[in-house]
C-alpha cells in the first residue's frame, strides 16, 4: 500500500528515507513486509505513521491492515502446579557453620597464645608447672584472703616481724636496696618483676585474694597478667595499670 502510494507520487525509496531519516534498506524492508529486518512491532507502526504522513495519506487503514496481517499468535500459559526444585540448603549451612567455628577457634587460639606465650619464658614455665611453686628467694610476702578482724589496708608484715596466717608461705629475699612495690590480687594473676640489673625479683602466678611485696633497685621492668584484676602500690602511690594493658597483659617500667 505504501509502495503503490509512493510510486503514484513519483517518489523514490531514497526520497522517503531522506525525509524519514531511515536507511533505504529499512524502507525497502517495510514495503516488502520483511519485518525480520526491522525492530519490534511498535517501531514498525511508528514507521508506518511517518511514511503515511510524508505521502499525505491516512495511516489508519494501513495500520489496520498491518495489525490484521501480523496479529500476534495466542500465548498459552500452563497454570498447572509444577514442582520447582530448590537447592538443598543444609550442605551450605553446614559449611557456613564450620567456617564460623574455625574463625572463632582461631581467635581463641590467638588470645591464648598471647596470654601464655606472648610473655617471657618464666611465665610459660610457671603456667606449665604447678601454680603453687613460685621461684624461691624472690617473694617477700604472699598473704591469702584476709582473716576476720584484719584491716585489709594495713601495712604487710615484714618477714621477721610476725608469722603469716596459716596456709600461706613466704621466703626471705635480699635486704631492700631502694624501692618497694605492693601487689594485691582480686583474681589469679601472673607477675614478673626485674630490677635495674635485669635480675628477676618475682616470677609467679599469684592466687586471688593474696598480696605480695617486692623490693629492689629501680628502674623495674614489669609484666602483669590479668592486669585488670591487680592493684599495684609503688611506694605511697597507686599505679594505674590500664594504660599499659594489651590483651589482659600489662608491660611497663617503673623508675
Amino acid at each position: 500500500m505504501l509502495a503503490r502510494e509512493r510510486s503514484g507520487k513519483g517518489l523514490s525509496v531514497a526520497d522517503i528515507a531522506a525525509q524519514l531519516r531511515y536507511s533505504a534498506k529499512q524502507i525497502e524492508a517495510l514495503e516488502d513486509d520483511d519485518y525480520s529486518r526491522l525492530p519490534a512491532t511498535t517501531f514498525v507502526r511508528g514507521m508506518i505513521r511517518g511514511y503515511a504522513k510524508v505521502l499525505g495519506t491516512q495511516a489508519a487503514p494501513i495500520l489496520q491492515a498491518f495489525d490484521e496481517r501480523h496479529v500476534p499468535a495466542p500465548i498459552t500459559v500452563d497454570l498447572r502446579s509444577k514442582r520447582v526444585p530448590f537447592p538443598d540448603g543444609r550442605a551450605r549451612s553446614t559449611r557456613v557453620y564450620v567456617w564460623l567455628s574455625a574463625v572463632v577457634a582461631l581467635l581463641a587460639a590467638a588470645v591464648l597464645y598471647e596470654w601464655h606465650f606472648g610473655l617471657p619464658e618464666p611465665f610459660a614455665e610457671a603456667v606449665r608447672s604447678s601454680p603453687s611453686e613460685p621461684l624461691k628467694g624472690q617473694v617477700l610476702e604472699t598473704a591469702a584472703q584476709p582473716v576476720p578482724g584484719e584491716d585489709p589496708d594495713a601495712a604487710p608484715l615484714a618477714p621477721d616481724s610476725a608469722p603469716l596466717p596459716a596456709g600461706n608461705t613466704a621466703t626471705s629475699a635480699p635486704a631492700s636496696t631502694g624501692a618497694s612495690m605492693r601487689f594485691e590480687f582480686q583474681q589469679d594473676a601472673w607477675v614478673e618483676v626485674r630490677d635495674r640489673g635485669g635480675r628477676i625479683l618475682i616470677a609467679q602466678i599469684n592466687p586471688a585474694g593474696s598480696r605480695t611485696v617486692v623490693e629492689g633497685t629501680p628502674p623495674f621492668a614489669l609484666v602483669v597478667g590479668n592486669a585488670a584484676n591487680v592493684r599495684l602500690m609503688y611506694g605511697a602511690k597507686t599505679v594505674d595499670l590500664r594504660p599499659h594493658i594489651k590483651v589482659d597483659v600489662a608491660r611497663f617500667t617503673l623508675d
